[in-house]
């Protein structure tokens, strides 16, 4: 064998060689959102609440362990396949013009709706059990939420783990 004809054979390694190392890469830096929620009680030292039945909240937890930053948008209250509601994670800052009026155009960008996330941030959202624009649908006739999920700005869902025991939780709390 010479090595003209060692050669082609040579470079095609390498190159396969390098195609793997950059798709592999490419698949450990993806952004990766683990999303989770727990149902926690306030025990604050409020004089007014009964601290022998403190009122429960849901902290929804969102947390970047891929390499690449991402833009959430909305959290989704899901009752089936077909209906859904969304409410944005953070609330649009008022814009006022050079006369003191708000503005009642947003500019709809995602950096002024929604959360960017870094490698290793960590979001957390409250849903309170008196919350009822967030347990109850208001568009399906007053159905409660089967569960919870939240968006991306690509339109991907990341469905919030634990959240029909918490929803279950909130909604059968009395005072």
């Amino acid at each position: 064998m010479s090595f003209e004809h060692v050669l082609p054979w040579l470079a095609l390694l390498i190159s396969g060689i390098s195609l793997f190392v950059s798709g592999y890469s490419i698949y450990r830096d993806r952004s990766r959102v683990k999303v989770f929620c727990k149902v926690v009680y306030d025990c604050s030292r409020d004089q007014s609440e009964n601290r022998d039945n403190p009122p429960p909240f849901l902290r929804i937890y969102v947390v970047n362990t891929g390499k690449r930053p991402i833009f959430l948008s909305n959290l989704c209250g899901y009752i089936s396949r077909k209906s859904a509601q969304s409410w944005v994670l953070k609330d649009e800052p008022i814009a006022f013009d050079e006369n003191g009026i708000p503005s009642v155009f947003s500019s709809g960008f995602v950096h002024d709706v929604g959360v960017r996330l870094n490698d290793g941030e960590i979001y957390e959202y409250r849903i309170k059990h008196d919350d009822y624009t967030k347990l109850y649908s208001i568009e399906n006739d007053g159905f409660m939420f089967r569960k919870y999920y939240l968006t991306d700005v690509l339109g991907k869902k990341f469905f919030v783990k634990g959240s029909k025991v918490g929803i279950k939780k909130l909604s059968e709390y009395q005072a």
